[in-house]
């Protein structure tokens, strides 16, 4: 199995680093501060610490997936956490599962500086294009995309979360 490249380290106001148990406790306090987003994933507004894990080894389980803690470069503490992929094994793209930041850190560039970095680091790895997915009971997250530069491309049913809009961006 070829080794994933590493992600970058660090923006400009930003620490990037690989997602350990060390990190759950924090990440909890992430997940359970966006209460309308748990209640869109997980069918309930609170999670516990062994959703969180179970949601990290989830994703880890696909071949070629990263997941991140996001933390302030002043004080080291975690604000979010990022979830990607380099080959989607459904069509072969590159994905972003998941970018979330705790709440009080919303609203502040946080999450359009990890995107800046994310899809640099895509494109110096030979990537044209990246592909999320919004559910669309979380749909205010839609218009933060568009004006980055996504499209919606097709809307689908999953079995569990709902409707979903597929949407990529082109670089």
């Amino acid at each position: 199995m070829p080794h994933s490249p590493a992600f970058v380290s660090c923006s400009k106001r930003l620490l990037f680093s690989p997602v350990t148990s060390a990190d759950f406790a924090e990440l909890l306090a992430v997940y359970n501060s966006n209460p309308d987003y748990m209640e869109c994933a997980f069918g309930k507004r609170v999670v516990t610490v062994r959703e969180v894990e179970a949601d990290h080894l989830e994703n880890l389980a696909l071949e070629d997936s990263y997941s991140m803690a996001l933390r302030e470069s002043a004080n080291g503490n975690i604000i979010g956490i990022a979830q990607f992929i380099l080959c989607n094994p459904r069509d072969k793209q590159p994905w972003l599962g998941l970018i979330m930041l705790h709440s009080d850190c919303q609203g502040k560039g946080y999450a359009k500086e990890f995107l800046d970095c994310l899809i640099q680091w895509y494109r110096e790895h030979g990537y044209t294009s990246l592909h999320l997915a919004v559910l669309a009971k979380n749909s205010k997250v839609v218009p933060f995309y568009e004006k980055y530069g996504f499209t919606a491309y097709e809307e689908r049913e999953h079995a569990t979360l709902g409707r979903v809009i597929c949407m990529a961006y082109a670089f």
